[in-house]
């Protein structure tokens, strides 16, 4: 959910420039960043190796979350798990929606990516294991879209399915200052520039509400068809003051958190507990990606997690 912490450092430094100005600042910073945004190798399938830890029955899509892409190497939003994945067995895709989109648009092109999959592997269903955001799309995805026969499981890491108060929280503060049209402004052009074609910040930031996600819960019903399952890291006493802020003002409402997502809404399906982070701070929205760029002192093996969790949808035969 890194799209409510790139809205929130927009108006607490309270920017007085010439919006104009301001734009062509960060237009020039995040083109130098898209100057790497190249197609990632996980796009097409993964060399055979001997190792069949996780080698499932069907082939696995990473699903990425809010405000960033799986498709600009450098700065990696899974970092080493595809190919860990795939040294163990797995055959792995990364999903390559928008980073600044609604869920219905997000979830028609991960129909799209889908099918095409499914056709590049002659798979008759695929197993999604989705971030953030990108549980909700999934979920979109399985119930709106026809693509129940299509999905074996879905497996929802940190995914707000009953909203997020940092997002109410952030359109309040922005509609306080003034600052909502400028931000959602700013925010189109940062996804530009990373990729999207059609990008809207608004709808992106709404749709993460507590009240619009309790809307959505009513008609997204889960399919018979499909396992669901869901996990969440807890944060605690994080070293870096912008997280600690932050789980604690997710706290007083919702109870144990991420720093951005609560374990009360991170439960979908059957629901596994927080993994071990092996240190006092506990995991974080990004630590359970490995997002090493975001939170660098996590000593949270992802890799291994991921194995595990992957070795377990092949035990339990998807």
């Amino acid at each position: 959910m890194l799209s409510a912490r790139l809205y929130t450092t927009i108006v607490e430094k309270k920017m007085t420039a010439d919006f104009f100005i301001m734009k062509h600042k960060l237009s020039l910073f995040f083109f130098i960043l898209s100057i790497f945004a190249l197609s990632n190798s996980c796009s097409t399938l993964p060399k055979k190796t001997e190792n069949t830890t996780c080698e499932t029955r069907y082939p696995i899509l990473l699903v990425h979350g809010v405000a960033y892409r799986d498709d600009i190497p450098i700065i990696r939003y899974w970092s080493g798990i595809p190919k860990a994945l795939e040294q163990q067995g797995a055959t792995v895709f990364l999903a390559h929606q928008n980073a600044l989109a609604s869920h219905m648009d997000n979830a028609w092109m991960l129909r799209k990516r889908i099918l095409y999959i499914l056709n590049e592997t002659g798979a008759e269903r695929i197993n999604i294991i989705a971030h953030s955001k990108g549980g909700i799309e999934s979920r979109l995805l399985i119930s709106k879209l026809g693509m129940a026969d299509k999905i074996a499981s879905l497996t929802t890491l940190a995914t707000p399915h009953r909203g997020s108060p940092l997002a109410d929280s952030l359109i309040a503060l922005l509609n306080r200052k003034n600052k909502l049209d400028l931000a959602f402004q700013i925010a189109n052009r940062y996804a530009q520039i990373l990729g999207d074609k059609n990008p809207n910040a608004k709808l992106a930031t709404y749709e993460l509400s507590n009240t619009y996600m309790q809307h959505f819960n009513k008609t997204v019903i889960n399919s018979t068809k499909v396992y669901y399952q869901s996990y969440i890291g807890i944060a605690q006493n994080h070293p870096i003051r912008f997280f600690r802020f932050k789980t604690k003002l997710i706290s007083t409402s919702e109870g144990a958190n991420d720093c951005v997502v609560s374990e009360k809404s991170a439960k979908w399906g059957v629901y596994n507990p927080p993994p071990n982070s092996f240190d006092d701070f506990g995991i974080t929205h990004f630590d359970i990606v490995g997002m090493r760029f975001v939170s660098k002192l996590s000593t949270f093996d992802v890799n291994l997690f991921f194995i595990e969790m992957v070795a377990e949808l092949k035990t339990k035969g998807y």
